[in-house]
């Protein structure tokens, strides 16, 4: 599944009311001035409307760090120890993950509204009067962070995790 369905510019401004999102390419060199190691990636530029509430995009604070190693190093009382041996698959361990092109990996849900996005110009079909219909969710887009949210989210509870509900991006199993 790509990232977007080619459309008429015509469809965008009936569905929305809105011409298509702007897009454009962010050069970031991961490098240094000697081995340069130039990253790009294509981002929408989806400006918020006066009276439309603020994106949340949920991140873990530092208390919540600070809280998952203190109960991962703390033996309580009244429950098991915690296993040490590296060994063990029942050994106490701590996971963070950073998913590369996250929200391209978050499929866009039904019941919202559809985004549509200018193709870059280098697309064949840039100057034919095209867009393309978000399939998945785009950096840039008001939609984006939730979207990856909620895609995790699913995810990690399907596989037997417990979200947090003072932080909803930490969770434990």
């Amino acid at each position: 599944m790509g990232v977007w369905e080619i459309r008429p510019i015509s469809e965008c401004l009936e569905m929305t009311g809105n011409k298509p999102v702007k897009v454009r390419w962010v050069d970031v060199n991961k490098g240094d001035d000697t081995n340069p190691n130039i990253r790009s990636r294509l981002v929408a530029r989806q400006i918020r409307q006066p009276g439309e509430e603020a994106i949340f995009a949920p991140t873990p604070p530092l208390e919540s760090l600070r809280t998952i190693i203190s109960l991962a190093a703390t033996n309580v009382e009244g429950r098991a120890p915690h296993v040490r041996d590296p060994k063990s698959e029942r050994r106490t361990q701590i996971s963070a993950i950073d998913i590369s092109r996250a929200y391209f990996n978050a499929t866009m849900e039904d019941g919202v509204e559809p985004t549509y996005v200018m193709l870059p110009p280098e697309h064949p079909d840039h100057a034919f009067g095209q867009c393309g219909l978000l399939l998945k969710h785009m950096y840039g887009t008001q939609a984006a962070a939730d979207g990856w949210q909620q895609e995790y989210s699913q995810t990690m509870i399907s596989m037997g995790f417990v979200q947090g509900v003072a932080c909803a991006c930490v969770f434990w199993h």
